[in-house]
């Protein structure tokens, strides 16, 4: 009788199967709702359909659909690790980020890196096409100076569909990134 019953419920499911999401594939946002992390010091518009995942320090938060990948970091810095905070130092830290990349991945392509602004704060943006976990990916990485900490947004994707991911995705979080003081106003 019991084993009656256990096929019937098996029998039952097998009856309502539920598509599985196309992993080749990144979804266009369906909205936006806006993101808050670090007690409110971090927030930016993440597209709400998007799986998202709350990470252990340094890593904040990844944000998935299908191949296309979004990972905030936030790197404290000690008093005795200036952050850059004039042309000079940030060209120094453009060309640091560029030898660790080139290190930890021999197939490295840059396509652009540059000492960049976002919302009044320094920042470097690299853009360049990598090799991560034996995948080829386009990456955008931009390191905001902040806070006493280097505050990393990672946004990846195929190479083929990089440009509709940046348009529709990465480019307005990335503009909609805001940072107050961790634990302060």
């Amino acid at each position: 009788m019991l084993v009656a019953l256990a096929l019937g419920v098996l029998a039952g499911c097998g009856a309502s199967r539920i598509a599985a999401p196309d992993l080749s594939r990144f979804q266009a946002p369906a909205g936006v709702e806006q993101a808050s992390y670090l007690g409110g010091s971090l927030r930016f518009d993440a597209p709400a359909n998007w799986a998202s995942q709350i990470g252990s320090a340094p890593l904040v938060v990844t944000y998935a659909s299908g191949p296309a990948i979004i990972a905030i970091w936030r790197y404290p810095r000690s008093k005795s690790q200036a952050l850059p905070d004039d042309v000079a130092t940030l060209e120094q830290a453009r060309s640091a980020l560029i030898g660790a990349a080139a290190a930890r991945d021999r197939t490295l392509r840059v396509i652009s890196a540059a000492v960049d602004d976002v919302h009044g704060l320094h920042a470097v943006e690299l853009d360049a096409v990598e090799t991560i976990r034996g995948q080829v990916r386009r990456v955008r990485s931009a390191h905001v100076y902040a806070d006493g900490a280097e505050l990393v947004v990672d946004e990846y994707a195929p190479e083929s569909m990089f440009h509709d991911v940046d348009r529709l995705v990465f480019s307005p979080l990335l503009h909609s990134l805001r940072l107050g003081r961790v634990g302060g106003a």
